[in-house]
């Protein structure tokens, strides 16, 4: 039937909410490659326009690896993997430069067509705060009557730990999720002579020379440990160890 000049208004009407809606919305086709990807989905994965996502396959353009610059196989993938009519959960997607960002995604099946639309939206990934906040109350009991100060500080580089790979992340940050004020958290680093900014800018820097020592490039190494720009990175990085992050050697593959 040949569609009337109405249907084809309400297509284009359709096809320009979705392409303006504020939220990313992706469609997964039934092969696993990109049929959609709205300008919010573009734009928060760092391409430049649609057609540099679609026909491409979904689950290597949204996350290829995991944070930890480990592969990320497609059988692994909830997304992927996600059957029946809605599902939801936490992930890391990959922007085009390798920048991993926490997101709250859900996928909804369409049976006409057998595709799946998939959204999400940024986060401060609740999964790892909530894991963070659960250590820092393990090492620091509600029972003690006074708060072990190497205790609640051993609960701080937990969440440092968890959360050191988000650019974002900051020392009021670590004060907020640890119930603390940012002048006792200076005060508890104060103790063995640190600062929780150096503090964090170390767990930084001691993850991406890991990450050098593996055979990672020094991009890849400075957008996954957190640091913002590659100048930045290269500065805090020579100071740290004395040498670039260029001359660090990839260690040999034991036998």
């Amino acid at each position: 039937m040949t569609p009337t000049a109405e249907h084809v208004a309400d297509r284009l009407l359709l096809a320009d909410v979705v392409s303006e809606a504020p939220v990313p919305l992706w469609v997964i086709g039934p092969e696993g490659s990109v049929v959609v990807a709205n300008r919010a989905a573009v734009s928060f994965l760092g391409y430049r326009n649609e057609l540099d996502l679609v026909g491409g396959p979904s689950h290597e353009l949204l996350h290829r690896n995991r944070p930890d610059g480990t592969s990320y196989p497609p059988e692994d993938c909830p997304i992927i993997c996600a059957r029946g009519m809605e599902h939801q959960g936490q992930e890391w997607f990959m922007t085009r430069a390798g920048d991993p960002r926490p997101v709250h995604w859900s996928t909804r099946r369409l049976h006409d067509t057998g595709a799946t639309v998939l959204s999400f939206t940024p986060t401060a990934s609740d999964a790892v705060r909530h894991r963070a906040e659960r250590r820092l109350r393990d090492a620091v009991p509600t029972s003690a009557p006074l708060r072990s100060r190497a205790a609640l500080r051993d609960g701080l580089y937990a969440i440092i730990h968890e959360r050191f790979a988000d650019p974002l992340f900051s020392v009021a940050d670590l004060a907020t999720e640890a119930h603390v004020s940012v002048r006792s958290l200076q005060a508890l680093f104060a103790d063995v002579g640190r600062s929780p900014a150096s503090e964090v800018r170390r767990i930084r820097l001691d993850f991406a020379h890991s990450m050098l020592e593996r055979g990672h490039a020094v991009q890849t190494a400075c957008q996954r440990s957190g640091f913002l720009d590659p100048g930045s990175f290269g500065r805090a990085f020579r100071r740290r160890f004395g040498y670039p992050p260029s001359q660090v050697r990839p260690l040999e593959a034991s036998g």
